[in-house]
């Protein structure tokens, strides 16, 4: 029986359960709303989602070593209040505001991973100053407003926008999923990664630098999702500095839907990405079906729960 399970869902952290779990997904969510899968919600689905899906490939990275990053809600508000700010309040250059807003988002990774690295403090108290510091910080911007242009959209809209028919943040989304599936499946850095997250003491008697691809990890994670808030300010044509509410736990459950274990060591970004995308459904269900904003935290709540029973049977086969 559970070699034929196995046969079915595949080894834990391969692409194949998220992809039967996406199917699955979708097959439900075409019955109880018919409108779900024409071409104009299906398109629509994908650009809302593609922030979640960015944020969650930097939190796919921290967990495959063995660590959380609980920040990037707070990240991601803080750099699209930021870019905000720095376009329409000081009117800055696109050129110039968008290369400070990720060049934050790097700094503010490469804190954490010192503080977690050199300073020996679990990423989980690290990340939890982070979250609710950066969410302060979205507040000060603009005294807890939000920030919008006075006429038009922001000089960054085009992020927003369109490439050959198709929508720029799909496209982006893509192209970064991809990346990062290649860095990690073919690259050194993929193998210290995985490395790391399976044994960190052999890791370390082997010579890889456990510090310095902990710190990599975590930058990687505060750029992208500094490059969200970016992005989302461009979709919404407006930025607040509550946006993003609940990215970091859906980000995780992302993570844990899309079949890496939360102990590390194995996964893939494709199935992070399908985790979120599977929640994004969710979400677009909810309105398709006209039930109340308010069952998107039970729902979510649901898929946390599905999130951690993965992740006990993960560990379960580890042992086994």
């Amino acid at each position: 029986m559970k070699n034929v399970a196995r046969t079915i869902f595949g080894s834990a952290g391969g692409v194949q359960r998220p992809v039967i779990f996406l199917i699955i997904a979708l097959i439900i969510s075409g019955i109880v709303a018919p409108s779900f899968l024409t071409s104009r919600n299906i398109n629509a689905l994908l650009v809302s989602s593609s922030f979640l899906v960015i944020i969650s490939i930097g939190e796919a990275l921290v967990i495959m070593t063995g660590m959380i990053d609980l920040g990037v809600e707070g990240v991601l508000a803080a750099g699209g209040m930021l870019v905000a700010f720095l376009s329409v309040m000081q009117h800055m250059a696109t050129a110039i505001a968008l290369p400070v807003t990720l060049v934050g988002g790097l700094i503010v990774g490469l804190v954490v991973g010192l503080l977690v690295t050199k300073g020996r403090i679990p990423s989980f108290i690290a990340t939890l100053g982070t979250y609710w510091g950066f969410k302060g910080i979205a507040l000060l911007f603009n005294g807890g407003n939000y920030i919008s242009p006075a006429s038009g959209e922001f000089r960054f809209g085009g992020l927003a926008g369109t490439i050959l028919g198709m929508p720029t943040l799909v496209v982006i989304m893509v192209l970064l999923v991809a990346a990062a599936q290649i860095v990690l499946a073919y690259t050194p850095v993929g193998t210290w990664i995985k490395a790391i997250g399976s044994n960190e003491m052999s890791a370390k008697t082997v010579g890889l630098n456990i510090d310095a691809t902990k710190i990599g990890v975590f930058m990687v994670s505060g750029l992208l999702a500094a490059f969200a808030g970016i992005l989302i300010a461009a979709w919404q044509g407006s930025m607040y500095p509550t946006t993003g509410g609940g990215y970091s736990l859906q980000a995780i459950a992302a993570v844990i839907l899309g079949g890496i274990p939360f102990s590390g060591g194995r996964g893939t970004i494709i199935g992070a990405a399908i985790g979120a995308l599977i929640i994004g459904l969710i979400n677009d269900i909810i309105v398709l079906i006209g039930l109340p904003s308010l069952y998107e935290y039970i729902f979510v709540a649901i898929i946390l729960v599905i999130a951690g029973l993965q992740a006990r049977a993960a560990a379960g086969a580890i042992v086994k």
